[in-house]
């Protein structure tokens, strides 16, 4: 009788539960004993599921500060952005305030002329005699043929104006023509861009006599003939001599006193009064 499996697990059950009740009974937990029992049976799974609340609840205390760090790290971003903005403005008047010092210690006693400083604000990228705009038009009293400098020296002349820029030709251009001299010797010439130098940033002085005593290093300014460049321009300097092709006269490759194809601020003579 008591070898049938059933059977043996019902009687050990009806055991056990006679013994809980007497130890109730003794101990005065009758009435709570389910309550213990149910009690008992869900601290496991209460442990259980306090695990995963806690691990739930740092989980997204991470994912919140990930968020703030993230938002952190845009705003600092933001905010170097804007640094870095500031600190490029400051940088481009710091070079142009240099640059008009510079030039008005060299021009300090010309009195023949006026000077509009301005900005290059583009350049043709087809034109490989460096060509390039500014932002000085008609409004601040620009005419075609008014002279351009660089803080150093000539580099060119005014081609084309509008209401508020103006179109700037090189003197690597053959378009220009510069009445020039050697101050050394003060052998005269013309100062004309050629194709075949202009790609180096360099130009050429021709006519210069066949028994010039010019020789390389030697400096190029303007000669003040005609009525477009003021005398005593710095142009560049002589980096080889050789004869032109009708033998006649010689020609001077000048390497200009500014990389021309490099500058971003100019000043545009106007007003100019030819010398007598």
């Amino acid at each position: 009788m008591f070898k049938n499996n059933p059977f043996r697990v019902v009687l050990a059950v009806i055991i056990v539960l006679i013994g809980m009740s007497i130890y109730a009974g003794v101990n005065g937990k009758l009435t709570t004993l389910p309550q213990e029992i149910m009690g008992a049976m869900a601290v496991p799974f209460k442990q259980a599921t306090a695990k995963i609340s806690n691990k739930v609840s740092v989980l997204k205390d991470k994912y919140l500060d990930i968020d703030e760090i993230i938002a952190e790290n845009e705003k600092l971003k933001q905010q170097n952005k804007e640094l870095m903005e500031k600190q490029v403005e400051y940088d481009k008047f710091k070079i142009e305030n240099e640059q008009y010092k510079e030039f008005l210690n060299t021009q300090n006693n010309r009195t023949e002329f006026e000077i509009q400083p301005a900005s290059v604000i583009g350049r043709d990228g087809q034109d490989k005699f460096y060509s390039f705009t500014i932002d000085a038009g008609e409004k601040d009293g620009i005419k075609e043929n008014d002279v351009v400098l660089s803080s150093m020296g000539a580099i060119g002349i005014v081609v084309e104006t509008g209401y508020n820029y103006a179109r700037v030709a090189t003197i690597l251009s053959p378009s220009v023509n510069v009445a020039s001299f050697v101050s050394s010797t003060r052998d005269t010439g013309v100062v004309n861009g050629d194709s075949l130098y202009s790609n180096q940033g360099k130009t050429v002085i021709k006519y210069l006599p066949k028994n010039t005593q010019a020789k390389v290093g030697d400096i190029i300014t303007t000669s003040g003939m005609g009525e477009i460049f003021p005398k005593d321009l710095l142009i560049g300097t002589i980096e080889s001599i050789d004869k032109d092709s009708s033998g006649n006269y010689n020609y001077a490759v000048v390497v200009p006193v500014s990389n021309i194809a490099e500058v971003k601020t100019v000043f545009v003579i106007k007003n100019y009064q030819v010398q007598e």
